[in-house]
């Protein structure tokens, strides 16, 4: 009975069970190879603190449900288990344990109900509305108040092209490296734009990022089978090997 209205009050009580029996497992593998966490953040790449949190079946101190699953697979793998079943144990979802009943939103003298969200939706859309035919109304004034164009004879006349003015390498100097990103299956990440690192994290299967650099791109992946980089929409390859730790840095021009 306790336990039945301890999960009804928690709805992550699941996900705390079964997370804190994959860490007692994962540890105690762990500890039957004589492995450190500092070893096996090495393989992985995985902060030691999320590993402690992982053995120690931590919800709160975790990312989100399918990052954590990820985060058993690798754990998993690491100790030469089966790390995709292992990982599936945990649940990503929350279940509701309150079927049959709406969730509204109660301020002590008022009751936000769908009928509600629907005119503040219908005053927002008639707003934007007004606004955008104010907008356009007074673009449309102010091109008839502009006088016609007038230009001089001699600038009709389009003077022959120098290929020596300093002009014709100002677009090639500008060009940027652009360099796509997709995701065969869930892969830690870091990319430096530029000496300066704008993503460090784990990405899902099936994930799409583009970034832009002036100079140079490197992007650093925990599975390198899993990733593939399109240069400047070009063909995407594979950045290496499945299971792979790879390195791989871009240069513009």
């Amino acid at each position: 009975m306790f336990r039945l209205l301890q999960s009804q009050l928690d709805p992550q009580h699941k996900q705390r069970t079964k997370l804190l029996e994959i860490g007692v497992y994962l540890q105690k593998n762990r500890l039957e190879q004589s492995l450190s966490l500092e070893e096996i953040a090495q393989k992985t790449l995985i902060p030691r603190h999320r590993l402690e949190a992982l053995e120690a079946g931590d919800l709160e101190s975790l990312p989100e449900p399918i990052y954590i699953r990820w985060l058993i697979k690798q754990f998993a793998d690491s100790l030469s288990l089966d790390g995709e079943t292992i990982s599936r144990r945990f649940p990503t979802k929350v279940n509701n344990f309150f079927r049959g009943t709406k969730p509204s939103l109660s301020l002590p003298s008022l009751q936000i109900r769908p009928i509600h969200l629907y005119f503040l939706y219908l005053i927002l859309v008639i707003g934007s509305v007004q606004t955008l035919s104010h907008v356009l109304q007074k673009s449309v004034l102010q091109s008839n108040r502009l006088p016609p164009p007038s230009l001089p004879q001699q600038q009709i006349v389009q003077p022959k092209s120098n290929p020596l003015q300093p002009v014709a390498n100002k677009t090639s100097n500008n060009q940027q490296l652009v360099v796509g990103v997709k995701l065969e299956d869930d892969c830690w990440l870091r990319v430096v734009v530029d000496g300066k690192t704008e993503f460090e994290g784990v990405l899902p299967q099936g994930s799409h990022r583009t970034w832009q650099a002036n100079r140079e791109l490197t992007v650093r992946a925990g599975n390198a089978g899993g990733v593939y980089v399109a240069v400047n929409n070009a063909h995407a390859k594979q950045l290496g090997q499945p299971g792979k730790v790879e390195e791989v840095t871009y240069r513009a021009n």
